[in-house]
């Protein structure tokens, strides 16, 4: 790995050299993915899996990342370089898969998830509107905050780094969703997946470097170098 000016080897990261400011640092944005994963698995409801475990990782980020001045600005620009970023790879997230269904005349909706992540949440609670919009909140959630994970752990190496990391978040749908959502055809979902995630996962690799270098030039801190 080449240890250009302003890069740093290690573990991901915002660069303090501290590996568990490092892994917290980006960790505590999966905690939405962890909960649903933990529903599927188990059945508990998802809101309260949700609240345990932001209400865990908000004290995880005061005793190891906030606590540390030297790392805590880096790092609260990666947060808000990844909502950018996440805003943006889940909307061509979305968008791309719409198209690809649309013009491959695939059966599968590739919104198919958002009601049964509002029912997850809600429950019995409200109708099925409530429950939608509820679903469509959730997914939007995942895919911002998978979007600040993947800038505060890869932003300063190699913009390619982002299509693994997506295809990471693909595997645990693809072996959870089929049962979950009662999917009949696994090769649409998988073809519509994998498609999907290589979009977003490109847009987060190839947009968190550029917003990251653009801050650079503009004199906000070190681009750091790709590798």
């Amino acid at each position: 790995m080449s240890t250009a000016a302003g890069h740093h080897e290690g573990p991901p990261g915002d660069g303090s050299g501290d590996p568990r400011t490092a892994l917290i640092g980006g960790a505590v944005f999966l905690v939405s993915g962890a909960s649903l994963v933990l529903h599927i698995l188990t059945g508990a409801p998802l809101w309260a899996l949700l609240a345990g475990l932001v209400t865990g990782g908000c004290l995880l980020v005061a005793r190891i990342v906030w606590a540390r001045p030297a790392s805590r600005a880096e790092w609260l620009t990666k947060v808000w370089v990844g909502v950018v970023v996440g805003v943006v790879a889940t909307g061509a997230y979305d968008l791309s898969r719409w198209l690809l269904v649309g013009l491959t005349g695939i059966h599968l909706s590739p919104f198919k998830a958002l009601p049964f992540f509002g029912e997850a949440l809600l429950g019995g609670v409200g109708g099925q509107t409530l429950r939608t919009i509820a679903g469509i909140g959730f997914h939007l959630l995942n895919g911002v905050t998978f979007g600040i994970a993947y800038t505060v752990w890869f932003a300063r190496r190699s913009p390619w780094w982002g299509v693994p990391f997506a295809f990471g978040l693909e595997a645990f749908m693809l072996a959870l969703y089929p049962g979950w959502l009662d999917v009949r055809s696994i090769q649409e979902l998988t073809q519509v997946s994998v498609f999907g995630h290589v979009v977003y996962g490109l847009t987060l690799g190839w947009g968190a470097s550029l917003v990251l270098r653009r801050r650079a030039l503009a004199g906000h801190g070190p681009a750091g170098a790709p590798t």
